[in-house]
């Protein structure tokens, strides 16, 4: 059991993957920013660059503390087993609908 405690602790942060309920959230903000950049991009010519797209990524793992690296090597994992990758996008779904079921739609002022 010790052995296991200090292998686990000698990870770095871009190794640990990420538990279900950090994925989910994360994915969800990163659907969120592809949905803006998909409305910027086809309303201002401007915005039509896929550095933007990461731009956006970046600050999306900047919000949640975590590094690209990070984000991939748990979506890796993930991938690698589908039990849990199902579990995750389920997971997103079901935040996604709480979120639009609790949206009241604009302030009326």
């Amino acid at each position: 059991m010790v052995i296991t405690f200090f292998a686990c602790k000698n990870k770095s942060d871009d190794t640990k993957v990420l538990a279900i309920n950090d994925m989910k959230i994360i994915i969800w903000d990163m659907t969120l920013a592809d949905e803006w950049f998909n409305q910027i991009s086809n309303t201002d010519s401007l915005h039509k660059t896929r550095n933007m797209n990461i731009q956006l990524y970046e600050q999306v793992f900047a919000s949640h503390g975590i590094t690209k690296k990070n984000f991939y090597t748990s979506y890796k994992y993930y991938q690698l087993h589908p039990d849990k990758m199902k579990t995750l996008i389920d997971s997103v779904s079901a935040y996604g609908d709480r979120i639009k079921s609790s949206y009241k739609g604009p302030r009326k002022y």
